[in-house]
C-alpha cells in the first residue's frame, strides 16, 4: 500500500449529517453555475469522497490534489493499458492522441516532439505573428463599437496562431476556425454535437492528408514537419497519428486559451472593473489577471487519474484502479493555502504571479495556481497559452478606448460539462467601446 497524502483529517460520511453530499448535486445546473459552494463543503467535511453514485473518489484540497499531480507512479492519466488490445484513438473525436497514452514511453516520446516549439527561443521567435494575428482580427471590429468577444475575439485568435505554428496554409484560416469549433462541440456536448465533430474531423484529415505527403518530401521548419519528422526507436508516427496529433492541437491548442480571454475579460468587466483600471493603466498587470483567473476560476475544473495500487489517504483506502477525480478549482479556493480565495484580486501577495512551472515549487515560497496541473503531465503549452492570452487582452485594450459591458447584467461562466472535464468559461460576453479615430 502507498504511503498517505500529506493532509490527514479524517472524512466522516456517517448518513444524515448537516453536511452530508449527496452525489447527483454533481450533476445539476447550480454546480455547472457555481460549483465552490459544494467544493467549500467536501474541502472541509469530505477531502476524500467516495463517490459510489458515479463509481468514483473525488480529491479537493490544494495539497492533497498537488501530492496526487507529483505521484505519477500512483495516479496514471490513462484509461487504456498500453500494451493492450484496445486500438489507440478508435473512439476519441480527434483519432489517436497523446492524452491516451497516460505515464508511457509513447506519452514522452509524443510530449518530446512539440513541447520545445512552446517555450524559450522557439516561442518567442513567434510571438511577432501573435501580434499580428490579434491586430489582424481586432481589425475587423475595432470600428463596430462594439464586439461579441467570444465568437469575433477570443475563439479566433488563438486558433489562426496554431495552425501559423504547424505551417498551415493562412488563406485557410476561417475554415479551421470552423472546424476547430465543431470539434470542441463535439469533444463536450454529443448527439448531433458529435457526428458534426466527426464529419469536421473527416474533412480535417482529407485536407491534412496531401500535405503531410509534401512535408515529407520537403520538410521545412514548421511544427507538422518537426512531428512528420520524429522518431522513437528508428519508427515515425503513422499518418493516422500524425492526423490525430494534428486535430488534438487545433482543437485543445486552441479552445483552453480562447476560454481564458473570455475569462479574464468577463473579470475585468463584472467581477473586478475597479482593478481594471490599473490594469489599463499597467498593461503588465495583464499577466497577474491570466495568474488569478487560472487560481479564481480556471479554464479546467477537473482532471481525471486511475490509480495503479491502493493508496491511503484520510485514514482511508482508495483501492487499486479505481477512478478518481482531482478538482484543480477546488484546490485553488483552499484557505489552507490562499488568503480571502473567494476574491478576485490581481494584487495578491500569496500567489505567485508570472511565469509558471511543472514542479509547482516556486523560489519565492508562494504556491501557483493548479490549472494547468504539475508533473510530468503538466500542460505543454502552458507558456504559450499565458503569452498568447496577454498579447491578445493588451492589443486588444490598445486599439480601442473606453471598453465596458454592453450589458449591466451577465449570467456569468458556465460549463455544460464540468464534471467531465468540461471547460469553463462565459458563453458569450459583449463589450461595447469608443472606436478610436
Amino acid at each position: 500500500m502507498a504511503e498517505s497524502s500529506p493532509d490527514t483529517a479524517t472524512e466522516n460520511e456517517a448518513p444524515g449529517l448537516p453536511n452530508e453530499i449527496d452525489p447527483r448535486e454533481f450533476d445539476g445546473e447550480a454546480f455547472q453555475h457555481d460549483p465552490f459552494p459544494l467544493y467549500q463543503r467536501l474541502r472541509d467535511h469530505h477531502p476524500l469522497f467516495h463517490d459510489r453514485f458515479h463509481n468514483r473518489w473525488i480529491i479537493s484540497r490544494y495539497w492533497d490534489v498537488d501530492w496526487c499531480f507529483q505521484n505519477n507512479e500512483l495516479f496514471d492519466r490513462a484509461v487504456y493499458k498500453p500494451d493492450g488490445p484496445y486500438k489507440f484513438g478508435s473512439t476519441h473525436i480527434f483519432g489517436p492522441n497523446i492524452l491516451e497514452y497516460g505515464n508511457s514511453g509513447q506519452h514522452r516520446f509524443l510530449r518530446n516532439v512539440i513541447a520545445g516549439q512552446f517555450v524559450g527561443a522557439k516561442l518567442n521567435d513567434f510571438l511577432p505573428m501573435v501580434e499580428q494575428i490579434s491586430d489582424e482580427v481586432i481589425d475587423r471590429f475595432k470600428g463596430a463599437g462594439e464586439v461579441e468577444l467570444v465568437t469575433q475575439f477570443s475563439s479566433q485568435v488563438p486558433i489562426r496562431v496554431i495552425s501559423n505554428m504547424l505551417g498551415l496554409p493562412r488563406k485557410d484560416e476561417d475554415t479551421f476556425v470552423g472546424w476547430y469549433q465543431a470539434l470542441i462541440a463535439g469533444l463536450g456536448f454529443g448527439g448531433k454535437y458529435l457526428a458534426m465533430g466527426i464529419k469536421a474531423r473527416n474533412e480535417m484529415w482529407d485536407y491534412i492528408d496531401p500535405l503531410i505527403d509534401e512535408r515529407e518530401k520537403n520538410p521545412g521548419e514548421d511544427l507538422l514537419s518537426r512531428i512528420i519528422g520524429a522518431e522513437l526507436d528508428g519508427s515515425r508516427m503513422s499518418k493516422e497519428e500524425i492526423k490525430g496529433f494534428v486535430a488534438l492541437l487545433l482543437a485543445a491548442g486552441g479552445d483552453t486559451t480562447d476560454k481564458a480571454i473570455a475569462n479574464m475579460w468577463y473579470h475585468m468587466m463584472y467581477t473586478r472593473p475597479d482593478q481594471f483600471e490599473d490594469v489599463k493603466e499597467d498593461p503588465e498587470l495583464w499577466t497577474n489577471v491570466f495568474t488569478e483567473m487560472m487560481r479564481y476560476d480556471p479554464v479546467v475544473h477537473a482532471q481525471f487519474r486511475h490509480t495503479t495500487q491502493e493508496v491511503e489517504m484520510h485514514d482511508r483506502v482508495i483501492p487499486e484502479r479505481a477512478g478518481v477525480i482531482l478538482y484543480l478549482g477546488a484546490g485553488n479556493r483552499d484557505e489552507r493555502v490562499f488568503k480571502d480565495p473567494d476574491t478576485f484580486d490581481v494584487h495578491r501577495d500569496d500567489l505567485h504571479m508570472g511565469r509558471e512551472n511543472r514542479s509547482g515549487r516556486y523560489k519565492d515560497g508562494k504556491p501557483g495556481h493548479l490549472g494547468f496541473g504539475i508533473g510530468q503531465h503538466f500542460c505543454m503549452g502552458y507558456a504559450m497559452a499565458r503569452q498568447e492570452a496577454v498579447i491578445a487582452c493588451s492589443k486588444l485594450v490598445e486599439a480601442i478606448d473606453n471598453p465596458h459591458p454592453k450589458f449591466k447584467e451577465h449570467p456569468g461562466i458556465f460549463s455544460p460539462s464540468i464534471d467531465s472535464g468540461g471547460f469553463r468559461s462565459p458563453q458569450e460576453l459583449w463589450l461595447s467601446f469608443d472606436a478610436k479615430r
